[in-house]
């Protein structure tokens, strides 16, 4: 029978915080990839629909299309953006993760860059949730031009 340290149990302890941070990035991750799929799949709907179009004959529908082309461009680059924040916000959870059970195992003090890391992730986290504000912001304002 395996016999868990006291110190080891308390690792287990600490790390159950950054797992639950770990489950909400991947959620939010979902979230932004199926944005950012439905942004492509209107992008190439749009793209078919522009290389259709008469350019003499429908110049304003035309140059409605272009504008929306370059709006889903943008939200593309501000996703993917968001994508990549909250990638690295979940690598350095699982870094974190990772260093708690290395430093007890080697009865070294992590604490400080355990600190650090969790610092960096929290702002990866934030950076990724602005991101998706800013993305839904363009979203709305295409739909409501005002």
């Amino acid at each position: 029978m395996l016999s868990i340290h006291a110190d080891t149990s308390h690792v287990i302890q600490l790390a159950v915080g950054p797992a639950f941070m770990l489950a909400a990035i991947g959620g939010t991750l979902t979230v932004l990839t199926n944005r950012l799929a439905r942004v492509n799949d209107r992008t190439l709907k749009r793209r078919e629909e522009r290389e259709h179009a008469d350019d003499a004959a429908d110049a304003q529908k035309c140059a409605a299309i272009d504008e929306e082309l370059a709006t889903l461009n943008r939200r593309a680059k501000v996703i993917n953006a968001a994508v990549t924040a909250g990638a690295i916000c979940a690598i350095l959870v699982c870094v974190l993760i990772g260093s708690l059970f290395v430093g007890n195992e080697l009865e070294i003090a992590f604490d400080r860059p355990v600190a650090v890391l969790f610092i960096l992730a929290m702002l990866g986290l934030v950076g990724t949730y602005l991101l998706l504000l800013v993305e839904i912001f363009i979203a709305q304002r295409s739909i409501n031009p005002t």
